[in-house]
C-alpha cells in the first residue's frame, strides 16, 4: 500500500497531485528502480480515488518515463543508468496534455469579481451559517435552487428538493432510495458514466446492461417493470457527448409509465449546452412522475464547494431523506449559505454563461483540429459538455491510451466505460482543462497515432 496525501480542496486535480508525489519519491529514490508498484486498481482503493484516477497518474507518470507498464506483469519503476537524471539540465519534462481528467481549468472557475457577494455576506454576521441546517437543506437555499433546476424547463417545488454534497452523495442516496422501494436491478447503457455501476452495486443491486443506440435501448425497456430502474445521462452523455432526441426521450418516459420502473436521471452537465436546440431535462417533461433528477454545478464549475441536488418524487423523498440524515446528514450550513449568496448575487448564472462560450469555443476548435488531421474519422461535434468520443481502431482503448500518454497526451479508455469490460476500440477526450493552443497540439498528436 501507498500512502499519498491529497488535497481535495486544491485546484490541481487528484491524478496531478498523485503522479507529483510519486514522482518525487521515485527522485529522491524512496521508491527504486525496478521497484513493482500498486496495480491502479490497488492504488485507487488504498487513496479513496477512482480508478480511472489511478490510471491517469501512472498515465502521466509513464509519459514522463518514470514508470513502465508491462501488462499482466505490473507496474514498475524505470531503471536508469547511475548518474541519468529522470529531467534534463535540471529543466522539468513538458506537463502531459490533460484531454482525461474533467477538472476545470483556472479560467472557467468563477470570476473573483464575485467573491464580493461571499464577503458581504459573512460580514453580515448571520449566525444562520453556523447553526445546525435541516436534513434537506436550508429552505431558502432550496428555493433558490428550485428557480435555477426552471431554466432546465424542471416544473418542481422546494419541498421536492434535497441539496446533497455533490452529484456522487445524490446518485448514493438515489440508488438506496429506490432499492429500499423495492427496486432490485437497474439498467444501464453498455458505455456509462463507470462510478455509477459500482455506486448501484455497492448497495446491493444489480448492474444489467441496456443498448447504446436509442431505438434498441428503447425497445429493450418493454420487459423491465416496477422492481426495475434505469440510470441515463440523456444530455451531453459522459463518455460519448451524446444527446438523446426528444422523441426518445418521449419514448422512455411513455415506457416508465406503463411499466411502472423508475428513471434515474443524471443532469451533470446538462446546464454547458452551446448548440442551437434546446434541451430540456427528462424531469422537464410531461410524464416525469417516475423520474429521480440529480444536478450538480460541482463538476465544471464549483468543485471544490461539492454541491448538488436531487429532485424527487414523493415516493422518493421520504426514504432519500432518512438515508440522508443517518449516513451523512446536511450539507454544511456554512457551505449552503455561500451557495445561495452566489447564487442571488448573480454569479452562478454569469459564470455558467461564461463557461458555455469558452466550452464552446474549444470544443469548436478542437474538433475542427481533429477534422483537419483525421478527416471522416473526426467525432461530431456534440451539443453541449466537455466530451467527444473518438475512434482509435485497430488500437483497443487501453493501447492507444499508453501510446498516447508516451507521445504526452493523457486520455481515458474507452473500456473504463464499458458496463462488461469487452474491448473498446476508442477513447473519451474531454476540454474542460486545456486552452486552444494546446488543443491544438494535441490534436495533432491524436493525428500521428490515430490518423494512421
Amino acid at each position: 500500500m501507498l500512502e499519498v496525501p491529497l488535497d481535495r480542496r486544491d485546484r490541481a486535480p487528484l491524478y496531478r497531485q498523485i503522479a507529483q508525489h510519486l514522482s518525487r519519491m521515485i527522485e529522491r529514490g524512496a521508491l527504486a528502480p525496478g521497484q513493482k508498484l500498486p496495480s491502479a486498481r490497488e492504488l485507487a482503493s488504498s487513496l479513496g480515488v477512482s480508478r480511472t484516477t489511478a490510471n491517469l497518474a501512472y498515465d502521466a507518470l509513464e509519459g514522463e518515463g518514470r514508470i513502465r507498464v508491462r501488462g499482466r506483469s505490473g507496474t514498475f519503476v524505470v531503471s536508469r543508468p547511475d548518474g541519468e537524471l529522470l529531467v534534463s539540465g535540471g529543466v522539468p519534462l513538458p506537463q502531459p496534455l490533460d484531454l482525461a481528467s474533467g477538472e476545470p481549468s483556472p479560467d472557467l472557475l468563477p470570476d473573483p469579481s464575485h467573491l464580493r457577494f461571499l464577503r458581504e455576506g459573512l460580514g453580515e454576521g448571520d449566525l444562520s451559517l453556523f447553526a445546525p441546517s435541516p436534513v434537506p437543506g436550508r429552505e431558502a437555499l432550496r428555493r433558490a435552487l428550485v428557480r435555477h433546476a426552471a431554466t432546465r424547463g424542471i416544473p418542481a417545488r422546494w419541498e421536492d428538493l434535497v441539496v446533497t454534497s455533490g452529484g456522487q452523495e445524490g446518485l448514493c442516496l438515489a440508488f438506496e432510495a429506490l432499492k429500499s422501494l423495492g427496486v432490485r436491478r437497474v439498467f444501464f447503457e453498455e458505455l456509462t458514466y463507470p462510478d455509477a455501476p459500482r455506486i448501484a452495486r455497492g448497495v446491493g443491486l444489480s448492474a444489467c446492461p441496456l443498448p447504446f443506440e436509442e431505438a434498441p435501448l428503447v425497445e429493450a425497456l418493454g420487459e423491465a417493470g416496477p422492481g426495475d430502474g434505469v440510470y441515463l445521462v440523456p444530455s451531453f452523455h459522459n463518455p460519448t457527448g451524446r444527446t438523446l432526441s426528444m422523441e426518445a426521450r418521449k419514448a422512455l418516459l411513455e415506457r416508465s409509465a406503463a411499466r411502472g420502473f423508475w428513471i434515474l436521471e443524471d443532469d451533470t452537465y446538462g446546464e454547458l449546452r452551446y448548440g442551437e436546440t434546446s434541451v430540456p431535462a427528462l424531469k422537464a417533461l410531461e410524464g416525469s412522475d417516475r423520474v429521480v433528477y440529480v444536478g450538480s454545478f460541482s463538476q465544471v464549475l464549483l468543485p471544490g464547494w461539492r454541491t448538488g441536488y436531487v429532485l424527487a418524487p414523493e415516493a422518493v423523498l421520504g426514504p432519500l431523506c432518512a438515508l440522508k440524515a443517518l449516513r451523512v446528514g446536511a450539507l454544511s450550513s456554512l457551505v449552503q449559505g455561500l451557495v445561495l449568496r452566489f447564487l442571488e448575487g448573480g454569479g452562478l448564472e454569469d459564470a455558467l454563461s461564461r463557461n458555455r462560450g469558452v466550452l464552446s469555443h474549444r470544443m469548436r476548435r478542437f474538433r475542427e483540429a481533429l477534422r483537419n488531421v483525421l478527416g471522416e474519422r473526426a467525432p461530431l461535434l456534440p451539443e453541449g459538455g466537455v466530451f467527444l468520443w473518438l475512434d482509435t481502431a485497430p488500437f483497443s482503448g487501453d493501447k492507444a491510451r499508453s501510446l498516447l500518454a508516451a507521445r504526452g497526451v493523457l486520455v481515458v479508455s474507452g473500456q473504463e466505460f464499458c458496463l462488461r469490460r469487452r474491448t473498446e476500440r476508442a477513447v473519451r477526450l474531454c476540454v474542460a482543462r486545456l486552452g486552444l493552443r494546446e488543443l491544438d497540439e494535441a490534436a495533432g498528436i491524436l493525428g500521428t497515432l490515430v490518423g494512421r
